[in-house]
């Protein structure tokens, strides 16, 4: 060929190659740009008193668990809940005990296909008949142990009122109990669960959509509640109800609006503090955060994408050829000659 032919050649290869980047690029967008990007390794899905009263047990903390539909996914803390990537309908929904499935079983739905999920908020929630959309409803970069407090105050001014000779909290003297100071000892439901220094109640968010004092993990009975709504205890500023009995003997639950819990200490510290008891104590829960190891799957999405660049900008490059040698009249081992450019 001569010199202007092999410019003009030149010219058609490198149009060509810049064709099918840009093709490329158009058709995968998310998966290659965002292959490399870091997203949050914990999160915290948080919203407004109205929606933690009608979806609370799907809020709360989590950690990544893997990857699912060429993004992250999560799983509540120490609970049932899993939050993913639904390619068919190209956006983040949430699912209970397992990942993966349509979003027939989701509850809460984040409609964007950013790679990561903190990458914008558009939440929508189930509020028992349709999804209504809650611009309060988000998901942000969050460790438990820097939002909540691990050591926490419950108090009540009402403990010692009385009314005549008889005490706000004259139900049984073991309501007062449960009074006192409380520490975290691990996490359950996406957020703390807390002991009494005492070792005989605990503080736990339960599957009903509120705080419990009980006298067990995991019991349905106890001797305080609250139905709003918070991941943190301490931010719960209204609606404490104790354990009482009506003039039948009946259990019901009495509003206290002097109870209160107050933060004591918010960072981990495992100096450990002189007791002025000799009953046992509970330990503060030091959660140990496992070593950040390499993400393969990152990485072989990367590789993934360059290879199928490659090959699309190869493919593009003999079907020109073809076009070419068949358009100058080349057929059977000319055609295939001059399509791999072999002399």
């Amino acid at each position: 060929p001569t010199t202007r032919q092999r410019v003009l050649i030149m010219r058609e290869k490198n149009e060509l190659s810049l064709y099918f980047v840009l093709s490329f690029f158009l058709a995968f967008p998310q998966q290659c740009v965002g292959a490399g990007k870091d997203c949050c390794s914990s999160l915290l899905l948080d919203s407004d008193l109205a929606v933690h009263k009608i979806q609370g047990d799907r809020l709360g903390f989590y950690t990544q668990f893997g990857y699912y539909g060429a993004r992250p996914f999560y799983r509540q803390q120490g609970g049932d809940f899993y939050i993913f990537y639904l390619e068919d309908v190209q956006h983040w929904i949430e699912c209970k005990n397992f990942y993966g499935a349509g979003e027939q079983f989701s509850k809460l739905v984040n409609e964007m296909d950013g790679y990561c999920l903190d990458d914008h908020n558009n939440w929508s929630f189930y509020n028992g008949s349709d999804l209504m959309y809650s611009e309060l409803l988000t998901s942000n970069c969050s460790k438990i142990e820097d939002v909540c407090c691990q050591e926490i105050s419950i108090s009540s001014a009402n403990s010692e009122v009385k009314t005549g000779n008889q005490s706000f909290y004259h139900y049984h003297d073991l309501l007062k109990e449960t009074l006192g100071i409380y520490k975290s000892i691990g996490v359950n439901n996406g957020r703390y669960v807390y002991q009494h220094e005492n070792q005989k109640s605990f503080l736990e968010y339960g599957a009903r959509h509120y705080w419990f004092v009980t006298l067990g993990i995991g019991k349905y009975s106890g001797r305080g509640i609250n139905s709003g709504g918070s991941v943190c205890p301490e931010h719960i500023e209204k609606e404490w109800q104790i354990s009482d009995k009506n003039e039948d003997g009946e259990g019901v639950w009495k509003e206290d609006p002097e109870l209160k819990i107050t933060c004591v200490k918010k960072t981990n510290d495992v100096t450990p503090k002189p007791s002025t008891t000799k009953e046992p104590v509970a330990q503060s829960y030091v959660q140990i955060e496992p070593a950040r190891q390499a993400s393969y799957s990152s990485v072989a999405a990367v590789l993934g994408c360059i290879l199928m660049l490659l090959l699309s900008m190869m493919i593009g490059m003999f079907a020109r050829r073809f076009h070419r040698a068949w358009g100058r009249g080349a057929h059977g081992k000319q055609l295939l000659f001059e399509t791999l450019d072999i002399e």
